[in-house]
């Protein structure tokens, strides 16, 4: 059984997230990858509060659209059985989906999607995975029509 945690705390765009229907999309990703349970907190944030988790946890004082922390495999962690946490910031997205000319839903359900991978798995540190991960992040956006 899979939980997945909303936690929206941003007030800068005031975008309200539909909870029930992000939580559909990726439970329905976690099956379709093999992974059978697990708990995961999705943070929505202002670019201030991204700014200083990307300094704290990452050594980088800028801001950025998302930040995926897995939890579970860290020693002395209190994870409460959360497996990840991915961090979104809000502002961020409304910025790119300005710049991109698309729906800011999706630019959030991409970072959400995006965050996840990270989480199972997938990274996009070379070029070949990163083409992997985008084309899974395509796949999904297009299988609930988000892009």
């Amino acid at each position: 059984m899979h939980k997945i945690n909303i936690y929206n705390t941003q007030a800068a765009v005031r975008l309200r997230i539909n909870r029930a229907r992000l939580q559909s999309i990726l439970k329905h990703i976690l099956k379709r990858e093999g992974w059978l349970s697990g708990r995961y907190n999705f943070v929505f944030v202002d670019n201030k509060d991204i700014r200083r988790i990307n300094r704290q946890y990452l050594g980088r004082n800028n801001n950025t659209d998302v930040i995926a922390f897995t939890l579970i495999d860290q020693p002395g962690m209190p994870t409460d059985g959360v497996r990840g946490e991915v961090v979104i910031s809000v502002e961020e997205a409304a910025r790119q989906s300005r710049k991109r000319h698309i729906p800011l839903n999706g630019e959030i359900a991409l970072y959400c999607i995006h965050g996840l991978l990270h989480l199972i798995g997938y990274d996009d540190l070379t070029k070949s995975k990163r083409i992997k991960m985008e084309q899974k992040q395509s796949d999904y956006l297009a299988l609930w029509k988000l892009k």
